[in-house]
């Protein structure tokens, strides 16, 4: 007994000195809901700076975003200095349309690489 608690501490104290190199990473995903004048008070530009204020509360260093088109992706990124995006647009592969974005802290990570797949050929699925 007292031979497996030897041989078991040092493996202990292994595991316990992992912990010290863990990091926290915050993450979030928001759907945006696309930006309809018809809207009334849900808006955009009643909802902007307060979704623009959570991600700066939480201070998250990647959040993903869906229904956004580009220029409610652009009114983020100019809220929110510091972060950049990637993603494209549903109905052209470009700007139009919805995205799914992602927002990403530029002074954490650095944007390697990027693409984008659907699910289906036909978009309309």
């Amino acid at each position: 007994m007292i031979t497996l608690k030897k041989s078991l501490l040092p493996v202990l104290l292994f595991c316990l000195s992992l912990t010290a190199f863990s990091q926290e990473l915050r993450v979030a995903s928001y759907n945006l809901r696309y930006d309809s004048p018809g809207d009334s008070l849900d808006n955009w530009k009643y909802r902007e700076k307060t979704v623009a204020g959570l991600i700066r509360f939480h201070d998250f260093e990647i959040f993903g975003t869906q229904e956004g088109l580009k220029h409610q992706l652009e009114q983020l990124k100019s809220d929110l200095p510091g972060y950049e995006y990637t993603g494209v647009g549903r109905d052209d592969g470009k700007d139009a349309g919805e995205h799914s974005a992602i927002f990403y802290k530029t002074d954490k990570f650095e944007l390697l690489d990027k693409g984008d797949f659907w699910l289906s050929e036909d978009t309309r699925l």
